[in-house]
């Protein structure tokens, strides 16, 4: 069964070819349970892994996604910002010419300096875990004086 046409480079996409391999199949599933605002830029960063000569192997794929989604999985509302994070980085690498990656060394450096956000999660307490001083401020405000 043709899945339609490639948008780049108009090839004919067959599902039976893609769920063939066991690793290609769990890199769909996988990617298909992301939300589209993740599953974008991380795919576009997986790309950045290829070399310009080879494709990347599905199963390096599934382990580079893997790796990836630990890597993003720290703190608060780690989805958003390991989306912005992965984002950057693909823009970063391919405006420094997008020689493939080797490791995930500039995306830790980017979930690195990028700030932690704070997830509000009704009816818990909210603690003195404040992203910064300004929000810390912001919250006392909203806090019912007793």
């Amino acid at each position: 069964m043709n899945l339609g046409r490639c948008p780049v480079c108009h090839s004919r996409i067959s599902i039976e070819a893609c769920v063939q391999d066991e690793a290609g199949r769990e890199l769909l599933a996988a990617v298909a349970t992301l939300d589209a605002a993740l599953a974008v830029p991380l795919v576009s960063y997986l790309g950045l892994f290829r070399a310009p000569n080879r494709d990347l192997a599905n199963d390096r794929a599934l382990r580079l996604l893997r790796e990836v989604m630990e890597l993003g999985q720290t703190g608060p509302g780690y989805g958003p910002r390991l989306a912005r994070a992965l984002a950057e980085t693909v823009e970063a690498i391919r405006a420094k010419g997008g020689t493939p990656l080797k490791s995930h060394n500039y995306l830790r450096r980017v979930l690195e300096s990028s700030p932690a956000e704070v997830v509000i999660v009704p009816g818990q307490p909210l603690g003195q875990a404040y992203s910064s001083r300004t929000a810390a401020a912001l919250m006392a405000l909203q806090e019912p004086v007793q």
